[in-house]
């Protein structure tokens, strides 16, 4: 496999990742005690999809070199 290939492996499995946490954390959103709480969670599960995004388009850029 190339460089570029393992890159964008790589880049994948962080992105399934980071989709798998945030998945995880929106169903323990509901179950935290304060309002406090469910808004950082959301906030995290907010991050982790865009975190995810961002290494699904970098993988994709990766193979298009």
């Amino acid at each position: 496999m190339s460089q570029s290939g393992t890159s964008s492996t790589l880049m994948l499995k962080q992105a399934d990742h980071a989709h798998d946490a945030a998945t995880e954390l929106e169903a323990l959103v509901l179950l935290m005690p304060s309002e406090k709480s469910r808004q950082l969670a959301l906030l995290q599960v907010k991050a982790s999809h865009e975190q995810a995004k961002e290494f699904r388009e970098l993988a994709q850029q990766v193979k298009e070199i």
